[in-house]
């Protein structure tokens, strides 16, 4: 996650630093977080230790190193994986040489599975978004050597409860913000919550519903309930698996509640604009949070959530005949160039649209003239301003998109003669 995501609107609290340069912090008694790109925490008992995510398979061994080292030597009893991202996920198999339960949602190994057998397509869209993660295109072998899969022992619906050197721990299903398979870590006596994904690399923002990334859609509803279950619990301190712990019950609250009343807020609203008839581009222009409800945009994006909603409803087919057929729409474009008197008619127009401040219906124009000619010099040129012109985001994705487009096209432009 990009660092600057990780300042909260919310008191957090400082935890101590243990050990020089390990990323090693305790952030409450006998509760360690050795901090990655996904964050590995240890909860130490009498009876032995439970693990609550161990982080991206690359930085696994450090994690073990670190927390058997500086944490707690005892034997790990408990593996609970909060969702099968292997930034969660990737390193389970260092901590099962205990014999230790491995705990998990039930829809677990379904994800796992999809996400394991999709892995080559994900991997060309993840180097758009965490470039320095994924440096070079890794081959299927060595992706799949990243994403060694689990067997958890028990799977969760609703809630797992055990007990461990006097500590009770309560696995609940949290399903929504970051897929199906989502567990929360609660722990009723000290009014602790792991939340792994649950509430994003930031607290309070808008929740993740749709990943460019190219994942299954999240549920709205499922989230909702979700964040029904988490407050009633009255969480004192959120314990996410990127970024900072957060303390305050009474700012934890509100904050999930806006979350809750933002979400469920845009998914009414989609619904009601679906059975008016209006269009999902016409509901992902209008539709806006009121100032009440507002939430930053820096992982998730409201427009892309409601287009989301839409479709995880009605499917793909939006209404066009076309739509129905093996034909898209840039298969006719070199055609409309044509029509329009050649690429030069139709990129003086994108250039009036960019004059006009309508860079996105330049953009349109350009894919229309790149039909015919796709390294014409001209409407990479277009193509290029019209990219520049577009409003700076605050959502991660959407500017790291924006930037790879920029860069693919600059070097497109310099290989030309």
């Amino acid at each position: 996650m990009n660092p600057a995501f990780l300042l909260a609107s919310v008191l957090l609290l400082q935890p101590q630093e243990v050990g020089d340069g390990t990323n090693l912090y305790l952030i409450a008694p006998d509760i360690w977080q050795s901090r990655g790109i996904g964050h590995a925490h240890l909860v130490a008992t009498p009876e032995g230790n439970v693990v609550i995510d161990t982080g991206l398979t690359l930085e696994a061994d450090r994690h073990h190193r670190v927390l058997s080292r500086h944490a707690s030597s005892g034997p790990t009893r408990y593996v609970v994986l909060t969702h099968a991202h292997a930034d969660h996920a990737g390193g389970a198999d260092r901590w099962t040489g205990d014999d230790a339960t491995v705990i998990a949602h039930a829809r677990f190994p379904h994800t796992q599975r999809y996400l394991y057998e999709l892995a080559p397509f994900q991997a060309r869209r993840n180097r758009i978004y965490y470039p320095a993660v994924i440096a070079t295109p890794p081959s299927a072998e060595e992706l799949r050597e990243l994403m060694p899969q689990v067997e958890p022992d028990i799977l969760v619906h609703e809630t797992y409860t055990f007990e461990l050197g006097g500590t009770r721990f309560d696995v609940i299903g949290t399903p929504g913000a970051e897929g199906a398979d989502s567990v929360s870590v609660w722990l009723p006596d000290r009014r602790i919550l792991f939340t792994g994904d649950f509430l994003g690399p930031i607290f309070p923002m808008w929740p993740n519903l749709y990943s460019l990334r190219g994942e299954t859609i999240r549920s709205a509803t499922d989230y909702i309930d979700s964040l029904d279950r988490v407050i009633a619990l009255e969480p004192e301190m959120l314990v996410p698996s990127h970024g900072e712990p957060v303390e305050g019950a009474r700012t934890i609250r509100s904050n999930l509640q806006r979350i809750r009343d933002a979400v469920r807020y845009v998914h009414d609203a989609v619904v009601e604009g679906m059975n008016e008839g209006r269009t999902v581009h016409e509901l992902m222009r209008d539709i806006r949070l009121p100032p009440e409800l507002h939430l930053p945009e820096p992982h998730g994006k409201l427009s892309w959530s409601v287009r989301g909603i839409w479709e995880g409803y009605a499917g793909w087919f939006h209404g066009s005949t076309t739509e129905l057929y093996p034909v898209p729409a840039s298969d006719v474009y070199h055609y409309l160039t044509i029509l329009a008197g050649g690429p030069e008619a139709v990129l003086g127009a994108a250039e009036q649209l960019l004059e006009a401040g309508r860079p996105v219906h330049a953009l349109h124009l350009v894919e229309v003239a790149l039909a015919g000619d796709s390294d014409d010099v001209h409407a990479l040129e277009v193509r290029l301003k019209a990219l520049e012109s577009l409003p700076p985001s605050e959502n991660r994705f959407e500017s790291m998109w924006l930037r790879h487009r920029i860069n693919e096209t600059t070097q497109r432009l310099a290989d030309e003669p």
